[in-house]
């Protein structure tokens, strides 16, 4: 018998009886307990010219320099913009260390303002306009389209995404988001 031959029977013999096509096929494994599956992402912002991104979803806030993940009852544990801990949310508070936001609703209009690190923070956001200041930076806005707002004529804008488009945001994910881009 040749050399190849023999290395083709040698190679059959010791296939496992489960590869052979003449046997029945194993039975299946039991399958696992279902895993959680991640909220999907419902908006975004990002800042133009700069490409600085910040996306969230029911349970979640997650870019560059935002990663929130709500652990129930108000609580929102990870980071934003090098602040880690816990961040309690209320209605009309978002607080934690070195970290407290105070929400006011009119109408359609609100504002969020307070400190973050020690920067002072103000948004205020209404159906045409977008003001926004964080610590040195200053923003005025415009809304050009559903999903934009710019500097009129020319300079920096936000773009919005999903949710974030809408009159109505999730709160407290959208506040988290665009803190994280600004």
């Amino acid at each position: 018998m040749n050399r190849r031959l023999a290395l083709v029977v040698a190679v059959l013999v010791a296939l496992p009886a489960a590869g052979r096509a003449d046997d029945p096929a194993p039975a299946p494994a039991p399958s696992s307990a279902p895993t959680k599956t991640v909220d999907a992402m419902v908006g975004e912002v990002i800042t133009l010219p700069y490409n600085r991104t910040a996306a969230y979803s029911p349970g979640w806030v997650r870019g560059p320099t935002v990663n929130l993940t709500d652990s129930g009852n108000g609580q929102w544990k990870g980071n934003i913009k090098d602040l880690a801990g816990v961040f309690t949310v209320t209605e009309k508070r978002i607080s934690g260390a070195n970290f407290n936001i105070v929400m006011d609703r009119d109408g359609e209009e609100w504002t969020a303002q307070g400190t973050v690190d020690g920067k002072r923070v103000r948004i205020v956001l209404g159906p045409d306009a977008l003001v926004a200041r964080y610590d040195n930076r200053f923003y005025e806005l415009k809304r050009v389209s559903e999903d934009l707002w710019v500097t009129v004529p020319t300079g920096p804008g936000i773009r919005v995404k999903g949710d974030a488009a809408g009159k109505s945001p999730y709160y407290p994910q959208f506040i988290f988001a665009l803190l994280a881009v600004l």
